[in-house]
């Protein structure tokens, strides 16, 4: 049995795979699929060791698309974004009405992106415990 894990792996995985792993091209299937997978790994008592902490991904997205304090998450983040809506002035309520399959997907590949920059980053506080998946 695995002692420790990177969820950072499993999203190389996905992003090389994704039907497999997600079915669609949605964010919100990513959510779903990592939060399974990490409460999986927990209940087994393996330690996730992912550097940088996932937890500060969604403060990672809002600095960088300039949301002012959203707690929206990070995929409705991400999709708002590339649906070009103004971070400053974005009304929340059924905000995603109408998008398409095609947004969907480039906001995905945006995901992977922003991932595989948020990696090379260090605005991580290590001591930061709060998850946010």
């Amino acid at each position: 049995m695995k002692e420790s894990y990177s969820i950072y792996d499993l999203l190389e995985q996905i992003q090389k795979r994704p039907a497999m792993y997600i079915g669609s091209f949605e964010l919100e299937r990513i959510i779903l699929y990592l939060a399974g997978y990490r409460h999986a790994m927990m209940e087994q008592g393996v330690r996730d060791e992912s550097t940088p902490d996932f937890s500060g991904f969604h403060e990672f997205v809002r600095d960088k698309f300039q949301f002012p304090g959203s707690s929206m998450g990070w995929p409705n983040l991400i999709l708002a974004k590339t649906m070009g809506l103004n971070p400053q002035d974005v009304t929340w309520e059924n905000y995603n009405q109408g998008v398409t399959p095609e947004l969907h997907k480039e906001a995905v590949l945006e995901f992977f992106r922003l991932i595989d920059e948020y990696r090379c980053t260090e605005v991580n506080d290590p001591t930061e415990t709060e998850t946010r998946i």
